[in-house]
């Protein structure tokens, strides 16, 4: 695929987890945190908004570059984030989550793949 059309997905898609994650985050949580947690326990998870927030500037920024070094390193990185993210996602659900968190589990190895297909095209 890609990096081009692969990076602006992936701005796309961090920046409403991280616009979610900043005005929703107990709803983020898909199941995990309970309803009634603690405004302090909230605040800190409003924290993880920045993460993705700032994931999705370093891809929308990212998309138009040429092949380097640092292009390389952007995409084994994803790999890494996006491979981990789904199996934390599937071990939740494991755990007793709840299923919900089948939905970012695969849209994190959709992801995962996606980059392990742009790498093996460079």
């Amino acid at each position: 695929m890609n990096h081009k059309i692969l990076f602006t997905i992936s701005a796309l898609y961090m920046a409403l987890i991280g616009i979610g994650h900043l005005f929703a985050p107990v709803e983020m949580s898909a199941g995990v945190v309970p309803a009634d947690v603690s405004s302090g326990m909230v605040a800190f998870l409003r924290h993880y908004a920045a993460l993705f927030i700032a994931l999705a500037a370093m891809y929308w920024l990212a998309r138009n570059a040429e092949p380097s070094a640092t292009l390389n390193a952007i995409i084994l990185a994803s790999i890494i984030l996006y491979g981990l993210a789904a199996v934390l996602d599937v071990t939740a659900v494991l755990s007793g989550a709840g299923p919900a968190g089948m939905v970012p589990a695969s849209m994190n190895l959709a992801f995962a793949l996606a980059f392990l297909l742009a790498r093996k095209k460079k």
